[in-house]
């Protein structure tokens, strides 16, 4: 098989030859044709968390789309990509309980894409943010894979949706999934920029300056949901302004979520891809190119989803 791989904690990927995985009791073999690119890979690959010291040379990759016995399928969960070898390869032998059948005519690159980013913005607006028509939502980082989502699946709601990103070059993409206002601003110039919207609910993908910025934002009684922190980890927040607006901190991660909920929520959400009512904005690389596919997303010069074509 072809697999992009590393040889040592926090190396360069590059592509190679390896041997055929060899399924063990309760696997089976995949032919992956469409991995999905995560930063959650990135930080596997950099040593933490996971188990990639411990089975190098590291094949990184938690979820994809591809073929079992001819029939298509998405594969994740069971720890692939984290504390075993991922699905950055033309072929992976995995759980058999990490297989979700697709409906014929899928398109793969879209389910490929959706599992991770899809079901995170799903929870973030519903199970987590309790999003209605009633509510004016700032979703921060609305051109990357969750937000592009969560713009979406929060308009659906009826809700008004204004969409941040700090690049002007991606701001008609984000006003393409339907946000009825984009706004480019960095942390330093997100209260003004977004100050008439008076937002009930923020989905937050970013962390540090910019969770600051919308604490000030946010009404009374508003809601922010934090899912990420790929601006920062540290967040300088006053105390005493957060608890005088009576403001509600809600926290969303797929690792405390249960495997059951989240095959509901991707089932609801590939028959929204299939229907045409969700759109999964996406870049498609080569297996050769999935160095450059982690540099993209460092350099935060990615609109949507990432997905690595294994056969290219």
């Amino acid at each position: 098989m072809r697999a992009a791989v590393i040889h040592q904690v926090g190396g360069i990927l590059q592509a190679e030859e390896l041997p055929d995985p060899v399924p063990a009791e309760g696997e089976v073999l995949v032919d992956v044709t469409h991995a999905s690119v995560n930063p959650l890979d990135i930080w596997v690959c950099g040593g933490v968390p996971g188990a990639a010291a411990q089975n190098l040379p590291w094949i990184p990759g938690t979820e994809a789309a591809g073929l079992h016995n001819g029939l298509p399928v998405l594969v994740r969960g069971g720890g692939i990509g984290v504390m075993r070898r991922g699905l950055y390869a033309t072929k992976a032998a995995v759980p058999t309980n990490c297989l979700v059948e697709l409906p014929e005519g899928t398109d793969p690159v879209a389910a490929a894409a959706l599992g991770v980013a899809g079901i995170t913005a799903w929870h973030c607006v519903h199970t987590r943010g309790g999003c209605t028509a009633d509510d004016r939502v700032l979703v921060l980082g609305a051109s990357g894979g969750v937000g592009s989502m969560a713009v979406q699946i929060a308009k659906a709601t009826g809700a008004t949706v204004w969409g941040q990103t700090t690049s002007a070059a991606k701001a008609e993409g984000v006003g393409a999934l339907g946000a009825d206002r984009v706004v480019v601003a960095e942390a330093d110039a997100l209260g003004d920029a977004a100050a008439d919207l008076k937002p009930t609910l923020v989905i937050d993908g970013l962390g540090g300056t910019f969770t600051t910025a919308c604490v000030d934002l946010l009404e009374n009684f508003g809601r922010l949901v934090l899912y990420g922190a790929s601006a920062s980890d540290d967040i300088p927040l006053s105390s005493r302004r957060f608890y005088r607006k009576g403001l509600t901190l809600l926290g969303y991660s797929g690792l405390v979520d249960s495997p059951q909920r989240s095959a509901e929520v991707l089932t609801d959400l590939l028959a929204q891809v299939r229907a045409g009512t969700l759109r999964v904005p996406t870049q498609v690389l080569p297996l050769s190119a999935a160095a450059e596919a982690h540099r993209r997303i460092l350099g935060r010069q990615v609109e949507g989803k990432l997905v690595l074509d294994t056969h290219a």
